[in-house]
């Protein structure tokens, strides 16, 4: 009797947690652009994803907003201002994936809410097209790695539609940002049209193609590292390096008069996309003999990108930018003394030029990057 009973206060208490849950804090830093009267929700499965409940509504306190909630087991959640309308977006503007969250003890955790989709789209709504020159847009470029489709948006120089002239070929990450305000997540975009057109017309750079390759929003993380970090996600950056490669070089080859030779082809990227260039450029270093890496994300993955490009060898003359402001992110000290460790790496290696560029006072955004990418362009294909 005595054991059964002990059994019975064994489930009982076993089950306690479960039943109450644990308390986690959520700390949450919003875009300061929020209107300061606007309260801030947490929507999930605990809730039913109510956008808007009064139970689920956070505190303010200073530059950040606070709640603390009793939950167990994996959750899934998303952060608004009170509706499905005003719900977070992502750094670039995109779709976010629900948030996940295991809870299996007390837990304070800290996030960084990039956008509002309302902002988003009204900034949007209220841009019109900024192309420059001739610029060819390809919609629903399917890629067989990826098993997904994306828009491929085209610079071609002045003479092209004139000559019967080969050009080098520029390959950019995030191609709704290069070329078109109106498609940028920002509302800014780098000019890489009128940058490329300016040099060309004064003949101070070759004239070039600019192919700007649009991520896919949600998984632009992912497919811009072939590292996974716990907390952002990667891992299929060896697909999109195959997709670029096998199925977009080989279509752009085709369709448009280009040098298809290594020593014409350049691979570049702002961030993330810095990133994914250093590696496609080693792994595919018979294809790219230029490599641009603007602001890289050498933080991502423990700094697996150090480690990988320590090991990893040119088999030929290749030339590498890489920059970074003075005062990118919230920990700008950090970024640079990667970038500078980044750089020392590099220069040990044999068959690389290596141009590197510390920007004073230059934040983390596309106007940044607008603003060096003529340093680059130089580089690259200066005359």
């Amino acid at each position: 009797m005595k054991r059964g009973l002990l059994f019975v206060l064994f489930m009982v208490l076993g089950s306690f947690t479960t039943i109450f849950g644990f308390k986690v804090t959520f700390i949450v830093e919003v875009p300061t652009y929020t209107p300061f009267d606007d309260d801030i929700y947490i929507a999930g499965t605990f809730n039913n994803w109510n956008p808007g409940d009064p139970k689920h509504r956070l505190v303010r306190s200073g530059d950040t907003y606070t709640i603390t909630l009793e939950l167990s087991g994996p959750i899934e959640y998303k952060f608004t201002r009170g509706s499905w309308e005003t719900v977070e977006k992502g750094q670039r503007g995109q779709e976010i994936p629900n948030r996940v969250l295991n809870v299996d003890r007390d837990m304070v955790v800290n996030i960084t809410v990039n956008h509002w989709r309302d902002f988003v789209e009204k900034q949007q709504a209220g841009l019109r097209k900024t192309y420059t020159g001739n610029i060819k847009l390809i919609k629903d470029f399917y890629s067989p790695e990826l098993g997904n489709k994306r828009d491929i948006i085209i610079y071609l120089p002045p003479d092209y539609e004139t000559s019967n002239e080969r050009y080098p070929v520029l390959y950019m990450h995030d191609g709704q940002n290069i070329f078109d305000a109106s498609t940028s997540f920002s509302g800014v975009e780098w000019g890489a049209d009128e940058t490329a057109e300016d040099l060309i017309k004064k003949g101070l750079i070759r004239p070039i193609i600019i192919v700007g390759i649009y991520n896919t929003g949600a998984e632009r993380m992912n497919e811009y590292s072939p590292w996974v970090d716990s907390n952002y996600g990667g891992g299929k950056g060896d697909s999109y390096a195959k997709f670029i490669v096998n199925t977009l070089k080989p279509y752009i080859d085709e369709n448009f008069r280009t040098l298809s030779d290594r020593e014409n082809t350049a691979i570049m990227g702002s961030s993330m996309g810095g990133l994914i260039s250093l590696y496609i450029g080693f792994e595919y270093n018979d294809v790219f003999s230029k490599v641009g890496a603007m602001s890289p994300s050498v933080w991502f993955a423990n700094r697996r990108l150090i480690d990988y490009i320590k090991s990893a060898e040119a088999k030929a003359f290749t030339m590498i930018y890489v920059d970074m402001g003075t005062a990118e992110g919230s920990n700008p000290e950090a970024h640079l003394n990667d970038a500078r460790e980044l750089y020392k790496v590099l220069i040990t290696k044999e068959n690389l030029d290596v141009m590197y560029v510390e920007d004073r006072g230059a934040p983390h955004s596309e106007s940044a990057w607008a603003r060096r990418l003529p340093e680059a362009l130089l580089y690259f294909f200066g005359k």
